[in-house]
């Protein structure tokens, strides 16, 4: 037995059709209209939010600097056979930045005279990121050399300070 499709509307004539673009175009407008209000207001509501939030986020932000502070400051006594120290309400310490390439104005031109112009960019400067791979040495000889650094970083154990309230409030 063939399947046939069950249809809401059985149009038969063009003017029909058109009664159905209209009935459509008529839909469209309205389900943009609510879209739009919707929109408005989640634009107000993050807004308002964020307005609200802003204290708090300063407030983190200073509590980074502070804690990256005291790591600083305390980094021979603390740090001193892990680069990271594990504490009950999170963890800080310091992470090792990707490799990067310090430079002088002359290293652009020595690349090119040692025929290593893969590692330069058009623009005629050093292409530092290329210049990762090369060795020590040739990059002193081409008047730079790699540095490294490591970036502060605070990871914060929400969960416990969760299971601490619930202590509390028990």
């Amino acid at each position: 037995m063939a399947r046939s499709k069950s249809n809401e509307f059985a149009i038969k004539t063009l003017e029909e059709a058109d009664f159905i673009l209209k009935e459509m175009c008529d839909l469209e407008s309205q389900i943009e209209a609510i879209d739009n209000e919707g929109n408005e207001k989640i634009a107000e509501i993050k807004k308002s939010m964020a307005d609200t939030g802003k204290p708090f986020r300063d407030r983190y932000k200073t509590c980074v600097k502070a804690m990256e502070a005291f790591a600083r400051y305390f980094r021979g006594e603390i740090f001193i056979e892990k680069k990271s120290l594990i504490r009950t309400f999170g963890t800080f310490g310091f992470r090792k930045a990707p490799d990067s390439i310090s430079t002088t104005k002359d290293t652009a031109d020595l690349l090119q005279k040692l025929g290593l112009e893969q590692y330069v960019r058009t623009k005629i400067e050093p292409d530092k990121e290329a210049m990762l791979q090369l060795d020590d040495e040739t990059l002193a000889t081409v008047g730079a050399a790699r540095k490294q650094k490591e970036d502060f970083f605070v990871e914060t154990k929400r969960e416990q300070v969760n299971q601490d309230q619930l202590k509390k409030s028990a």
